[in-house]
């Protein structure tokens, strides 16, 4: 006689086999994005503050610019200010190569400096994934060696942000990018929520607003919701450089956020 039909061994099937188109279609988003038909930047600098539930508490100058060789250049320093810097001291730099020609990242450096530790993170892109080596002078911390992340189309912050401007962006668009800001991989996932005018620094911007959200990428290729990430809106300048203006996320803690507050860019 057939011993019955454990169900609990159907459902175990089907949810593994559900995870596993899930993460086959995210992997197919992320590793299909190509460059879209927008014009890229003009060479810029600018500066953004950052903050917490409407307090300022760090500040960071953005510098891009196209070189000679095809590569954009993308430069950011800052570091925290005011209150939050006699709380928690940080100065930071990031150095990114992003290829004009689809905006893949070829390589990466960042250092924190915190009051007593520093931390240096140097990233090397390759097709579908990248190589990282983080050493860390904080006493008791891992010693420094290099590790494999890997996803279709993972690209640092830069090159995902130069990737997502030169998207259509048409109303109601949606894309995903895998993005490897540092230590851990994340799949974010974008959605053109449509036109706004937006009140920023005492004027009327045309702006293109776009909801973001986020998941964690395990090393299984599978997802879960960001932990600490809950939602996330983004105010683009509706124009020739598409900037983001605002930044808004809610977090567990509460409400952070990015504003842009000059910008210097060429012809």
């Amino acid at each position: 006689m057939s011993r019955p039909i454990d169900l609990r061994v159907v459902a175990a099937i089907a949810t593994i086999g559900a995870a596993a188109i899930a993460s086959a279609a995210w992997q197919d988003d992320t590793g299909s994005l190509g460059a879209g038909p927008f014009p890229p930047p003009p060479e810029l600098s600018a500066r953004y503050v950052f903050g917490w539930s409407g307090i300022e508490a760090a500040a960071a100058d953005v510098r891009l610019r196209p070189r000679g060789d095809g590569t954009w250049e993308c430069a950011v320093d800052g570091g925290t200010s005011g209150l939050a810097r006699k709380l928690w001291k940080l100065d930071a730099t990031y150095r990114a190569t992003v290829t004009g020609d689809g905006w893949v990242p070829l390589e990466s450096r960042l250092a924190e400096n915190y009051r007593r530790y520093r931390i240096e993170e140097v990233f090397e892109y390759r097709p579908g994934g990248v190589r990282s080596r983080r050493e860390n002078t904080k006493p008791g911390a891992d010693p420094p060696r290099w590790r494999e992340h890997a996803a279709p189309g993972l690209r640092d912050m830069s090159a995902a942000l130069l990737l997502a401007r030169s998207q259509p962006l048409r109303d109601g668009d949606e894309f995903s990018l895998a993005v490897f800001p540092g230590e851990d991989m994340y799949l974010v996932r974008v959605k053109v929520v449509g036109r706004e005018k937006l009140s920023w620094r005492g004027e009327e911007r045309d702006t293109v607003r776009l909801s973001l959200r986020i998941d964690a990428i395990k090393k299984d290729g599978t997802t879960e919701p960001h932990r600490k990430f809950q939602r996330g809106s983004v105010w683009v300048s509706d124009d020739a450089v598409r900037l983001p203006l605002r930044v808004e996320v809610k977090v567990f803690i509460g409400h952070v956020f990015a504003e842009l507050v000059s910008l210097d860019s060429g012809p």
